[in-house]
């Protein structure tokens, strides 16, 4: 199974929810957010920094657009 594949399935139960997620990047950057879009024939994974509170504020908040070859590790937030 390829990393890709792993991180397709590990997103996958968090898609549309509001739990959050951190995703770490090669080279040490980490993103946290809410997995709003899995996109598998592009091999990405939107995530929105505030996923949560009124829709005006969703629509205000950061969303970020990641290459799944990009992911080292995903670490799933334990629901607040």
């Amino acid at each position: 199974m390829e990393d890709v594949d792993v991180w397709v399935f590990a997103l996958s139960s968090v898609e549309g929810k509001q739990q959050r997620v951190t995703v770490h990047l090669y080279g040490g950057q980490s993103l946290k957010g809410a997995v709003v879009e899995l996109d598998r024939a592009r091999k990405t994974v939107v995530l929105d920094e505030f996923a949560h509170g009124s829709a005006a504020t969703r629509h205000e908040s950061p969303v970020h657009t990641i290459l799944l070859t990009a992911v080292q590790a995903v670490t799933v937030h334990k629901v607040e």
